[in-house]
């Protein structure tokens, strides 16, 4: 995992307090393009609903590992390192 300085460890912890708010515990968490993800939800699972929120690309891997690691969060199989945004998928 990368070293963050204290600045970014803050604008992390609010990113995590942000989505803790939301997530569930069968939720499924991950990393991607927003666009995409949408076409592939609608195309593989159209009941399935994405909750998105907008991140730095550096900060993502960071994110996801916390829920998957500290939170119990099943890591979605549609994850991709280093995206723009952070997806729950109820």
């Amino acid at each position: 995992m990368a070293l963050f300085n204290p600045l970014q460890v803050k604008e992390i912890n609010e990113l995590i307090a942000e989505i803790a708010k939301v997530v569930k515990p069968k939720d499924e968490i991950g990393a991607h393009d927003k666009m995409l993800l949408s076409a592939l939800l609608k195309t593989h699972d159209p009941k399935k609903k994405a909750t998105y929120f907008k991140c730095k690309r550096e900060y993502s891997d960071a994110i996801v590992t916390h829920f998957v690691k500290e939170k119990g969060i099943a890591k979605s199989r549609f994850h991709k390192n280093s995206q723009a945004y952070i997806f729950i998928v109820k």
